[in-house]
């Protein structure tokens, strides 16, 4: 039988399914917080959040050896089901002292790869044969969406051996054609770089990392691109140039000509997303799409990365696609709103030039 902190929370998290929320905030004295559509905003008709609600959620959520995890390291990140709205991303942490809670409802839909609208360009990424393709953007851009798309799309239409590592897995993908193995860190390989290690001494033709941590796995990323796999991997960089020089900041000065060379060699291409509220409700993907074509990658080779945003902003030749493009078009066609589109665009002069032309 439910508790009826259970029947609260299920309430909770039922209202915010129906106001189509995306993740869910529960601190001591205030009222529930949601997000939609991006923004913040309070739950009609629920209550004041009590510590003694929220201290009730811990043994509903967790258990034994996660409460230590959460009394040691005073935060943690679980996926859980929660009543019929599924599984969750649900995060535990200390704020002033006291617990909090943030619930992010994750869709129980993968969705296909042609309903998410994407140009030609990106869904090409899904059939190279080896390389490195960065999926990048701020948190809440919809990189984890598409990149699960894009390999679900692989597992559904090609003969793969696919393998992830994730912290945490946000979705099941459950193998059709393609051979599946996906790896928690912290539950199923200790840490990134033991999955990593691991990876690089097996076949695995398309290998997925939910994130990179550091200068080691970038290596070990860079290892197993060179033996013949399609490396994806999330970043949290805002575009394409920014991504390559986050990736050389890694390194140390005196490494940056030899990593410049291996990321020349190895790229396959970088997808900058963002969800841009669209006119009548709900958000709409804008994209930048930089392909690792023959050019650019002569360009890092030789490290005048300034090149490059004239390369995405000449776009016109089809062979990238720019930001701020992307934007204009949407605003011509009436699907978003200029004063929204600036907010986003890279280059706001560039932007509203291309709106005259």
């Amino acid at each position: 039988m439910s508790t009826q902190t259970e029947i609260i929370l299920n309430r909770i998290c039922r209202g915010a399914a129906e106001r189509k929320a995306s993740e869910i905030y529960l601190l001591p004295a205030q009222s529930p917080f949601i997000r939609v559509d991006g923004k913040m905003k309070t739950l009609i008709g629920e209550g004041i959040v009590s510590l003694s609600f929220i201290n009730d959620l811990i043994p509903i959520f967790l258990n034994s050896e996660e409460q230590n995890i959460l009394k040691k390291e005073r935060q943690i990140e679980i996926i859980k089901p929660i009543g019929k709205i599924g599984s969750s991303q649900i995060n535990i942490y200390y704020q002033k002292n006291e617990l909090a809670c943030r619930i992010k409802l994750l869709s129980q839909e993968i969705i296909a790869l042609e309903k998410l609208g994407l140009p030609e360009m990106v869904t090409n990424f899904t059939n190279l044969l080896k390389g490195i393709v960065f999926i990048t953007g701020p948190r809440d851009s919809g990189r984890s969406t598409l990149l699960t798309s894009l390999l679900d799309h692989i597992n559904k239409t090609q003969i793969k051996f696919i393998s992830t590592l994730e912290k945490p897995i946000k979705a099941t993908l459950r193998g059709v054609k393609s051979v599946v193995e996906q790896r928690e860190v912290g539950k199923d390989v200790p840490s990134f770089l033991d999955g990593l290690r691991y990876i690089r001494k097996r076949n695995a033709e398309i290998v997925m990392i939910s994130q990179i941590k550091g200068v080691e796995e970038v290596k070990e990323i860079f290892a197993i691109a060179e033996a013949g796999s399609l490396v994806f991997t999330i970043m949290d960089t805002a575009s394409a140039v920014k991504t390559i020089r986050r990736i050389l900041h890694f390194f140390p000065a005196e490494e940056q000509e030899s990593v410049r060379y291996f990321l020349s060699e190895n790229l396959g291409g970088i997808v900058a997303s963002r969800l841009v509220p669209q006119i009548g409700g709900g958000r709409i993907r804008a994209l930048e799409v930089l392909p690792g074509t023959q050019a650019v990658r002569s360009i890092i080779a030789n490290g005048r990365l300034h090149q490059l945003t004239g390369v995405i902003q000449a776009s016109e030749d089809q062979t990238s696609i720019s930001l701020d493009q992307y934007l204009a078009d949407l605003v011509t066609s009436g699907k978003i709103m200029t004063e929204d589109a600036v907010k986003y665009s890279v280059d706001e002069e560039l932007f509203r030039s291309l709106l005259r032309r």
